[in-house]
């Protein structure tokens, strides 16, 4: 059996080997001439020091990519992901299982990214891999577990036989709205985070965050569509890992923020891909059409696109109106949201 891992970036990477050690020969998709020097010495330019499994080889050539696979693996950021599925069409394998590992919106539409694959590749269903997991920790073997989520319970219950082993340990999930809402919502918790410990706040400071992070992600979720998957390894599993860490790009770019006390400098140097920056502008912009309160978010907006000082921004959360911790509403309107259905 064949898999075709469209990105050779450290999570698609990752994920190969993933594969890779489950006995499927995979190939890596990527632009950049200089990686094909894992197909002699087995080493990715990113983990210089990481052997790859001889079983993963890489191309610069799409079709040779998709030829003959039986298993699509989009492992590029949000942004690319409707271009590269408009090239992939006419190359589509008949009956492939596409998975999905990027956590964003799309931007274009704001819809979540399993939809902007299916649109594009006149597919009922997609899988995506959600779950707290870092890619060098993937790789290293270091224990993990992930959900496979999907509509679909069948496809979801492929990719979780064919990616589990004794260090990668796949759940099914069905609610797609939710695992993808609070996937992305988390790396926008993950950059507020880092910009408390830029500021020095401390661990009561994260916690408090990550608790109420919980609550906003939940309640446009459910307002979406979703259902309560969000204390799950896609919701409070994720959060937790990515919240926590200087691993995780988008807490590293809080934590410069924070340190700097201003985004513009910061954001004009980074050439990382931090999926946090644009989600917090569409779930900012979502929340507002549909009338629900996100404080967090709106916040970390503010900071990244208005101008908005952290050493402002703190305290303008901390002084808000008083309330109860449980008078929120978290059930969804009658009528779903822009991705209920």
């Amino acid at each position: 059996m064949k898999s075709a891992v469209l990105g050779a970036g450290e999570w698609g990477t990752a994920l190969a080997t993933v594969l890779a050690r489950k006995g499927l020969r995979t190939v890596l998709f990527g632009r950049r001439e200089e990686y094909r020097s894992i197909n002699e010495k087995h080493v990715s330019p990113l983990f210089p020091g990481q052997r790859l499994d001889p079983a993963i080889s890489y191309t610069t050539s799409l079709s040779e990519a998709l030829d003959g696979a039986s298993l699509l693996v989009f492992a590029v950021p949000s942004g690319a992901y409707r271009s590269l599925a408009r090239q992939v069409r006419p190359l589509f394998p008949k009956d492939a299982l596409v998975l999905s590992l990027a956590k964003g919106f799309d931007p274009e539409s704001h819809e979540l990214l399993s939809e902007t694959l299916k649109e594009e590749l006149g597919l009922p269903s997609v899988v995506s891999l959600i779950g707290p997991s870092f890619a060098s920790e993937v790789l290293e073997r270091k224990l993990t577990c992930v959900s496979a989520v999907s509509s679909d319970r069948n496809s979801a219950r492929k990719v979780q036989s064919l990616l589990s082993d004794s260090y990668f340990r796949v759940y099914t999930n069905t609610d797609e709205v939710g695992a993808q809402v609070a996937s992305a919502l988390k790396n926008v918790l993950a950059i507020a985070s880092g910009m408390l410990t830029g500021r020095k706040e401390g661990e009561n400071a994260r916690a408090a965050l990550i608790t109420r992070g919980l609550y906003e992600m939940s309640r446009l979720g459910l307002a979406l569509g979703g259902r309560e998957t969000f204390f799950g390894l896609t919701g409070v599993g994720d959060v937790v890992l990515t919240c926590s860490s200087t691993q995780s790009r988008n807490f590293r770019l809080g934590l410069l923020i924070g340190e700097n006390n201003g985004a513009g400098e910061v954001l004009r140097k980074n050439v990382l891909t931090t999926e946090g920056v644009n989600t917090s502008k569409y779930a900012t912009e979502l929340s507002r059409k549909m009338g629900l309160e996100l404080p967090i978010t709106a916040t970390v907006y503010e900071v990244l696109f208005e101008g908005l000082l952290p050493s402002e921004a703190i305290p303008l959360l901390m002084n808000r109106a008083l309330k109860d911790e449980t008078g929120g509403d978290l059930m969804a309107p009658e009528k779903p949201g822009l991705m209920g259905k």
